[in-house]
C-alpha cells in the first residue's frame, strides 16, 4: 500500500508535464501564426502599365548647331514589342507616333539639344492615340518627359532611358540634322518607377 501510495503523485506529475508540453508549443505557435501572414512592411514599387522598345527619329529644318539655335522638328517615336506587367493593357504591342514640334541647340557650357512637341499614332488594335513630349536628347540620359494625352492610357506618363545617335548634315559639318534614338520606356498610371527594373 505505501508503494503504491508514493507512485500515485509520480504518475500524474508526469501526465501532467505531457499534457503542458504540448499545450505550451500550440500557444507558441498561435502566438506566431499572425506574424506569418502578416503584410511585409513600406509600401509596394509602381507597377507598368506596359513596357516598351524605343525606336525613334527626329528631324531638325534647318539643321541645329551654332549658327541656328532653333529648327523645326518632325519624325516618329515608335513604341516596338510592347508588355504589359500590370496587366493594364496586354492588348498594346505597338504604336508610331508621327510627331511635330521645335528643337532647340544650346551651347553653354555644354552643347545640349531639346526636343518638344505633339504626336499621334494608331496602336495595332486600331485605336488612335496622342502624346506631348519635351526634354533634353542626351546619351544615357532619361528619355524627354513624356504624357499619353488622348487614347489608351490616357493621362499615363512615360519615362526611361534613351541612347540618341546624332545625324551630322551633310552640307553643314558643324550643323545636326537629327537624332536616332533607341532605348526603353514604361507607361505608369499615377506614380512613376524606375523603367529599368523592367
Amino acid at each position: 500500500m505505501k508503494i503504491a501510495t508514493t507512485q500515485q503523485p509520480t504518475t500524474r506529475r508526469t501526465r501532467l508535464r505531457r499534457v503542458a508540453l504540448p499545450a505550451a508549443l500550440l500557444a507558441g505557435l498561435g502566438l506566431l501564426a499572425p506574424a506569418a501572414h502578416a503584410a511585409p512592411d513600406g509600401p509596394q514599387a509602381p507597377v507598368p502599365d506596359l513596357v516598351c522598345r524605343l525606336d525613334a527619329e527626329v528631324n531638325f529644318s534647318p539643321p541645329l548647331g551654332l549658327l541656328v539655335r532653333e529648327a523645326q522638328v518632325t519624325g516618329h517615336i515608335g513604341y516596338r514589342d510592347c508588355r504589359s506587367p500590370s496587366g493594364a493593357a496586354p492588348e498594346l504591342t505597338d504604336i508610331v507616333f508621327e510627331v511635330e514640334g521645335t528643337g532647340r541647340f544650346g551651347g553653354v557650357p555644354v552643347p545640349t539639344f531639346s526636343v518638344e512637341g505633339n504626336g499621334i499614332g494608331t496602336w495595332n488594335t486600331g485605336d488612335v492615340g496622342s502624346l506631348y513630349f519635351k526634354g533634353d536628347l542626351k546619351e544615357g540620359s532619361p528619355v524627354p518627359d513624356r504624357t499619353v494625352t488622348s487614347g489608351p492610357l490616357a493621362g499615363d506618363g512615360i519615362n526611361g532611358l534613351q541612347i540618341p545617335k546624332p545625324r551630322f548634315d551633310k552640307i553643314d559639318p558643324n550643323g545636326v540634322a537629327g537624332f536616332d534614338v533607341f532605348g526603353q520606356v514604361c507607361f505608369w498610371q499615377g506614380e512613376k518607377g524606375r523603367c529599368t527594373a523592367y
